[in-house]
């Protein structure tokens, strides 16, 4: 048996990605050529280790995951209860005059719904 297939079988599994474990193959080669009840020990050991490793990325992706819905949370109630001052209010008018080629040509002064004068399609 191939120890790399092997241990891309493995990482498929648990759903990791093959490069992040490559450096056990020494490990899985030592295992095949080793007699039946050592080598089931190391491979029961190598697929703990997998399973760690796939539980503790979840686990990492869930928490960034949960920490960007916590930030996002902050700021709306924040915004939600925010009035803007007349000077931020006056800005509307100001951006565009100041930054033309993303606020678009300079107009009225009213921004459209893409964030543009006139409802014009802003820059993608």
């Amino acid at each position: 048996m191939d120890p790399v297939r092997l241990l891309r079988r493995m990482c498929a599994r648990h759903g990791l990605p093959y490069d992040q474990v490559e450096q056990l193959v020494p490990l899985v080669q030592r295992a095949l050529e080793a007699p039946d009840e050592v080598r089931d020990r190391i491979l029961t050991l190598i697929e703990g280790n997998l399973a760690r490793r796939a539980a503790s990325q979840e686990c990492v992706e869930k928490l960034f995951q949960d920490l960007d819905q916590e930030v996002l949370i902050s700021v709306a109630r924040i915004l939600h209860a925010w009035n803007p001052s007349q000077k931020v209010m006056e800005m509307g008018g100001i951006l565009p005059r100041l930054f033309p080629d993303t606020f678009g040509p300079p107009g009225n002064g009213e921004l459209g719904t893409a964030g543009t004068e006139d409802g014009e399609a802003g820059p993608s």
